[in-house]
């Protein structure tokens, strides 16, 4: 007999052989069910939920102004954030804690490598994935339907404490700085209320700006007057006015405006009012209670942030927004018997043939050849 050198003579060399094959492959399908029923069945919950925005927990954000927007679901960072959290190891001990999956996955929990192992068994049976419409799933599967939806609702729970407990921890750590930002100003103010106060009653300068105004129009006024009078007298004296008690009053004026205005811009000796000494401390004054008000606003401002912060801490804020609650399973997710036993059928018939094929392809290579001579 030829080698089946073509389809049809393969397909009739496995004709020749279905019975067997098609016997071996049920007996394989049927061993397959058999061991699956001796597999514990288990049982899938999910939970979705979205990660939330971390405005909501942002004082610039929560309490800027009004008509600002304020997104509410979180973007592909918050995600991301999220996702690595549900990977990370505080999440998976507090499983483990939480439901004491040592005990329920046989670890002996004296063993080195027991929190390793307990890690990894419920890495077996937990899946988070990031759904097409930005979701986050969460699927956990136990023997138990009430224990997989239980525990996926708390894993789910855990991953919101978790992001919400590195959040408080970094605005924590946020208002201790601004406390003592805010405790440094209290007390400089203080001091520059001191210097100013000092400042003031030595020089008599308690408002620069006003004062130095008040000083600039009086200067003007007399300047005024004086050149007013000079003229006067003048006059007087070019048209031979005669009247020695007019003349007398505009002298005696003239020589008073004079002293005013030397007392004011400086040029008296041993006089009350020194215009050098009182620009120098104007100045000194103006700088003193600029970095006075300076300084109030910032403090005012970081108390602000500081009581904003507190409000936060002190509120109810979280890190996702759930979406769907895990529910006990109906119907068991895993051994699917039937599956299995129907793969184990096929992959049999496939190798089933393929081994009568090679098996009569190297009974043909072995046979000896024909002999078509005689003696």
């Amino acid at each position: 007999m030829a080698p089946p050198d073509s389809l049809l003579d393969i397909l009739r060399l496995l004709y020749r052989w279905r019975v067997k094959l098609i016997g071996a492959a049920l007996a394989i399908a049927a061993l397959t069910v058999v061991i699956t029923l001796f597999m514990p069945d288990y049982y899938r919950s999910e939970t979705v939920f979205y990660a939330a925005s971390t405005d909501m927990a942002n004082p610039d954000d929560l309490f800027g102004p009004v008509g600002r927007g304020i997104e509410y679901f979180g973007t592909g960072a918050d995600r991301d954030r999220l996702l690595t959290i549900a990977g990370s190891t505080p999440f998976l001990d507090r499983m483990i804690d939480s439901f004491e999956l040592m005990t329920r996955y046989d670890i002996d929990a004296s063993h080195p490598k027991a929190r390793e192992r307990a890690r990894l068994r419920f890495g077996d049976h937990y899946e988070i994935i990031e759904t097409k419409y930005d979701g986050i799933r969460i699927s956990v599967e136990d023997k138990e339907p009430a224990m997989a939806a239980a525990m996926a609702n708390a894993a789910r729970t855990f991953i919101d404490r978790i992001a919400v407990e590195y959040l408080r921890a970094n605005q924590e750590r946020m208002l201790l700085t601004l406390n003592g930002s805010i405790n440094t100003k209290q007390a400089y103010l203080v001091t520059l209320s001191d210097s100013l106060s000092r400042t003031q009653q030595s020089s008599g300068v308690y408002d620069a700006r006003e004062q130095g105004r008040q000083v600039g129009f009086l200067v003007s006024q007399k300047t005024v007057e004086l050149a007013g009078d000079r003229a006067r007298l003048e006059m007087y004296r070019k048209i031979g006015y005669q009247n020695r008690d007019t003349i007398a009053n505009v002298t005696a004026r003239i020589a008073s405006l004079e002293t005013e205005l030397a007392d004011l811009t400086g040029k008296t000796q041993g006089r009350d009012f020194d215009i050098h000494r009182f620009n120098a401390a104007a100045g000194l004054v103006a700088m003193l209670q600029q970095q006075y008000e300076n300084t109030k606003n910032q403090l005012s401002y970081e108390i602000e942030k500081a009581n904003h912060l507190r409000a936060i801490l002190e509120g109810e804020i979280s890190a996702i927004i759930p979406f769907e609650e895990a529910m006990p399973a109906v119907s068991k997710h895993r051994p699917k018997r039937g599956v299995l036993a129907g793969i184990s059928f096929f992959l049999t018939l496939l190798f089933g043939a393929l081994f009568v094929l090679i098996r009569e392809q190297y009974r043909r290579d072995s046979a000896p050849p024909e002999n078509h001579g005689g003696h």
